[in-house]
């Protein structure tokens, strides 16, 4: 009886996310990360998902928008997005670590006050992706690694450790140890700070190639993952623990905190509470909760008189007590923005022909499903770009003079454009 309530949620969410994600008509934008704190018996969430840095507080059974900013850019007069932002409380204090572009922000909240504090603008074009907390230390993430900052945005030591596939996917929970997922190649890394290599390389199983996940490591040194068919406790030489087998969905976020012998992981349809012996405790299945199209990716475990799990469910954020019961949820409003996924490229079957020769471009960085003009001389050919913004086309040499030519796409929404060189023989 069980499996056909499990077959039928699993059926019921599939399908509501993909009426809610129906290209051609509007849609919201997703909450799928964010972090949450427990300061002066209250509950704060924040995400930066919709370019901005939202900080909600939770009050009796709502979630309160207390805080939406974006930062200034006054070289060019214009607001730009954040990327990531976490809770620290320092001195009784609470403040807000952001991260945008170049630049590392730190803010004070007071209530529903956010004062800018101080900022770092790096120099050196390095693009932060994340800010984290690792253990105590307050850290940036990008394709050069980990750096970690004082209070004062000061570079104290930098770590030749990253994941560039998928950033979101290293964390740091215990002080020592940084943990990185990496779904590519099905393999959770062990970096030992203090050695500054990887002490140990874990074995997992993807069956999906992307996804935010997250490992969790506690107190104890214990390392727990959730991959596409367990939910697994190792420890750091890699030795499994324990395992809880879960619906092979796709494993997303596992998260517990310092005051429990819980933890909590996300698996899309839902999610599922387990004690520390990896035995299920409770589960809660989370697609029509808060808003319909649930999908829960995202999670964040804190404790405020027993557990409560902050879950980034695409069309909502959700509360959940520590038995899975909903306090409270705000509902995704702001429409999404197209957006190009990748930095633009093209790519030619070959760099030379005559002409009436038949050649193919493909390329990417567009925005999805947008109408492409490619033009080679004085000729031009229609594409559209596929859900990833990319496309592929054959064309022909038109008649031009031996010698360098560029053929340019142009992205007719986004107004993107990008060259390339072909030689006429």
């Amino acid at each position: 009886m069980r499996k056909w309530i499990i077959l039928s949620v699993i059926l019921i969410s599939a399908a509501s996310l993909l009426i809610f994600a129906n290209p051609g008509k509007s849609r919201l934008k997703s909450y799928y990360s964010g972090d949450a704190i427990s300061f002066n018996d209250q509950v704060y969430v924040s995400s930066t998902n919709t370019g901005r840095l939202e900080i909600f507080r939770l009050q009796d059974n709502r979630l309160d928008l207390v805080v939406s900013a974006q930062p200034y850019n006054a070289r060019f007069n214009t607001y730009d997005d954040f990327y990531d932002a976490i809770f620290n409380i320092e001195g009784n204090r609470l403040y807000v670590y952001a991260v945008s572009n170049y630049t590392l922000y730190k803010y004070e909240l007071t209530g529903t006050k956010l004062t800018l504090v101080t900022e770092n603008k790096n120099t050196y074009w390095e693009w932060y992706n994340r800010v984290a907390k690792f253990g105590d230390d307050i850290v940036t993430i990008s394709a050069k690694g980990i750096k970690v900052f004082s209070p004062n945005l000061e570079v104290i030591v930098a770590h030749d450790f990253n994941n560039v596939a998928a950033p979101y996917n290293l964390s740091g929970s215990n002080p020592r140890f940084y943990l990185s997922v990496d779904e590519v190649n099905s393999a959770l890394s062990v970096y030992d700070r203090e050695a500054r290599e990887v002490v140990s390389t874990i074995s997992l199983n993807f069956k999906y190639d992307k996804g935010n996940r997250r490992a969790y490591q506690d107190i104890h040194g214990n390392i727990f993952v959730v991959d596409d068919y367990y939910a697994k406790k190792f420890n750091v030489a890699g030795k499994l623990l324990a395992s809880y087998s879960h619906l092979d969905f796709q494993g997303f976020d596992i998260s517990g905190n310092n005051h429990s012998e819980y933890v909590y992981f996300s698996n899309g349809v839902g999610v599922v509470k387990l004690d520390k012996n990896m035995k299920e405790v409770d589960y809660a299945w989370t697609g029509n909760l808060g808003a319909s199209a649930g999908w829960a990716m995202g999670i964040k475990s804190v404790y405020n008189n027993g557990d409560k799990l902050i879950v980034f469910n695409n069309t909502s954020i959700l509360v959940l007590d520590d038995k899975l019961n909903q306090i409270a949820s705000v509902v995704a409003s702001e429409e999404a923005d197209k957006w190009a996924s990748e930095n633009l490229f093209l790519k030619l079957d070959k760099n030379r022909a005559a002409v009436n020769s038949d050649i193919m471009i493909s390329g990417g960085g567009y925005f999805p499903y947008e109408d492409l003009t490619i033009t080679f001389g004085k000729e031009k050919y229609s594409a559209q770009a596929d859900i990833n913004g990319r496309f592929s086309k054959i064309i022909n040499v038109p008649q031009l003079r031996a010698g360098g030519h560029d053929i340019k796409v142009s992205g007719e929404e986004s107004a993107f454009h990008y060259s390339i060189s072909f030689q006429v023989e």
